[in-house]
């Protein structure tokens, strides 16, 4: 016992020499400072706070990391240093642009074993690279089922996403009319032991550890690695594309787990396990995408009400339970087509106000709330409209 406790200790400590976690937090300032300009620079004003893209994933991250944690380590799955060293140099290499498209485990894991695959051989054949044995005596079926689980927590992810954590943005539409889009975006990091090489731990049954490379003794150490994504939509309601993309995910997660099942008895398996991986989740963002440009833009104007682009955060609209997908119809009884009649109705009852607002089911909701001084443009609404730039210019000129 003694044992395992110090190499739970020096595993946690490992943890903050690692860079990919400062990586990881740098990542998400570089997003979030980007996400906050482009914010301005279209409404005029901050939205969502700095490192919103990773708000609300930790109930996935920390339950999943303890749960991948007791399966490996109670499983012994292990995994070799340059394993490791590779996994994080291909997340950062591929989240090095501050888009989080590339940061699936499909993408990560996939190209790692590919080049996990090709490169000992080539390695092995002109040098005597130190670690060339280890790269040489890998198991990978412990690599796909990190992927699959790692798939698995994406898809939970999405399908967890709301109205009130996706980003909206201002493009202009095939008629030169400005029309709103939303972008699903979240980056978190699945923190979990693995047992590695060479340490204090020795094996407590036969059959311990389960997938392994050579190496009689094994230590603990704490891994901080990323998952995420990053996907346009313009031609649906934001929510409803999330799950729709989770839902795939998660089937894909299932499929891959099966084949890593498979490949303990059939090693080749992995390969598939693989390539379906990365095949499959290039595709469902490809279908997603060419799909959504055929749709109609979701968010445009029209003469039967506003629709709701965005809602900011702690303002009276996010307090009243108005959605973002959610179309205002009438203000103080009167109908309205476009940001000024809101306004304008707004103004007619400087005390109180009464929206009538259609949701997702058609259906319609009636909401009211005292108004105070400023309110009427405090609201928190956000519609799709010309950049507040663009508007800013023009007055200034």
């Amino acid at each position: 016992m003694d044992a395992w406790l110090i190499e739970l200790a020096k595993g946690i400590g490992k943890l903050f020499l690692n860079p990919l976690l400062y990586w990881s937090v740098i990542l998400l300032l570089l997003a979030s400072t980007r996400r906050i300009k482009q914010e301005r620079s279209q409404f005029g004003l901050k939205i969502f706070d700095a490192f919103s893209e990773a708000k609300h994933t930790w109930p996935v991250s920390l339950i999943g990391g303890i749960l991948l944690s007791i399966a490996f380590v109670g499983g012994g799955v292990v995994l070799s240093y340059p394993v490791i060293m590779l996994l994080s140099a291909m997340m950062v290499l591929l989240s090095i642009s501050g888009r989080f498209t590339l940061l699936s485990a499909a993408y990560t894991f996939g190209f790692s074993y590919l080049i996990l695959l090709i490169a000992p051989p080539m390695i092995a054949e002109y040098t005597d690279f130190p670690l060339t044995t280890d790269l040489q005596s890998l198991n990978f079926t412990g690599l796909v089922l990190l992927l699959a689980a790692f798939l698995l927590m994406e898809a939970l992810l999405l399908l967890r996403s709301t109205s009130r954590e996706t980003y909206p943005e201002l493009v202009k539409g095939n008629r030169g009319k400005w029309v709103g889009r939303h972008r699903l975006k979240k980056l978190t990091v699945i923190p979990f032991f693995t047992l590695v090489p060479s340490g204090m731990i020795e094996p407590f049954a036969d059959w311990w550890p389960f997938l392994h490379i050579q190496g009689e003794s094994f230590g603990l150490v704490l891994l901080p690695l990323m998952t995420g994504f990053e996907q346009v939509v313009k031609g649906t309601n934001p929510v409803y594309a999330a799950k729709r993309i989770g839902r795939s995910v998660l089937i894909l997660a299932l499929f891959t787990f099966g084949l890593a099942i498979g490949s303990y008895f059939l090693p080749l398996l992995s390969l598939a396990a693989f390539g379906v991986a990365l095949v499959g989740r290039e595709w469902i963002s490809f279908r997603f995408r060419e799909k959504d440009k055929q749709e109609q833009p979701f968010f445009h104007p029209s003469e039967k009400g506003l629709l709701i682009l965005g809602i900011i955060p702690g303002t009276p609209a996010d307090r009243l339970g108005m959605l973002v997908g959610e179309r205002i119809e009438r203000v103080n009884g009167q109908q309205i087509s476009n940001e000024q009649e809101f306004y304008s109705a707004l103004q007619r009852n400087s005390a109180f106000c009464k929206l009538e607002v259609r949701d997702e089911r058609g259906e319609i909701r009636f909401l009211q709330r005292a108004m105070y001084q400023g309110d009427p443009h405090e609201l928190g609404i956000l519609f799709a409209k010309e950049e507040y730039r663009l508007r800013k210019q023009e007055k200034s000129g």
